[in-house]
């Protein structure tokens, strides 16, 4: 899905996905590197032509905001990280998570155990 795009809109994807709404100059001020701001505006167009975005006109201005629900966009870039740097396994990525476990609280090592246990009932094992 956001895989797909290219690499500028994908930028301009994310700043927006990351703030939630904005105006092309919004998204541009908060970017590194940034489009300029007609540029902005056209990939904007473009990724609410593909669906990825819509608008709303608030005083007189372009608001827009993603279109794709939270859980779709972050499932598309972790399987895009998941094929990227660990060829497709998700316990290849669960291991590399899981080797940072100086960084890794307790609770969140039992929340990774719930997660498996629930994941092993789902599939009836």
């Amino acid at each position: 899905m956001i895989d797909k795009l290219p690499p500028r809109e994908r930028q301009v994807f994310d700043a927006l996905f990351t703030r939630g709404e904005a105006t092309a100059a919004e998204l541009c001020a908060a970017m590194e590197d940034p489009p300029s701001n007609s540029a902005a505006r056209v990939m904007l167009s473009r990724l609410e032509r593909k669906g990825f975005v819509t608008h709303r006109v608030q005083d007189g201005k372009f608001v827009y905001a993603p279109a794709l629900p939270e859980k779709a966009v972050k499932q598309s870039a972790v399987q895009h990280f998941i094929d990227t740097f660990f060829r497709g396994s998700p316990i290849g990525a669960a291991a590399a998570l899981i080797g940072m476990s100086d960084k890794i609280e307790d609770t969140e090592l039992e929340q990774l155990e719930a997660a498996v246990a629930k994941a092993r009932k789902e599939r009836g094992r």
